[in-house]
């Protein structure tokens, strides 16, 4: 009998459909603000904003999962300015 995981072709890569990476966030930006920006766009199952293991301070970076994967396609099409600057995204699937 074979593992339902070894079916999922994203299984162990950290990959999903309707993920998207959104780089360049001024160091500011609150995880408030990081989702209320792009909720706007779909409904979201999961967000986060990298921080610095030590310092605990935003790296610049985050990662938002949309519940429909084809808001990503419309997100990448589309600049983005967060806090006065622009981020830009990346499907990570």
């Amino acid at each position: 009998m074979g593992s339902r995981r070894n079916d999922n072709p994203h299984y162990g890569d950290g990959a999903s459909p309707g993920k998207i990476f959104i780089g360049g966030l001024a160091k500011g930006t609150t995880y408030e603000t990081f989702v209320s920006y792009f909720e706007k766009y779909g409904k979201i199952t999961d967000s986060v904003i990298m921080k610095d293991r030590h310092t605990h301070r935003p790296r610049g970076f985050g990662l938002i999962t949309y519940e429909d994967p084809s808001v990503v396609d419309q997100m990448i099409q589309e600049t983005h300015v967060i806090n006065g600057k622009q981020a830009f995204g990346g499907s990570d699937a």
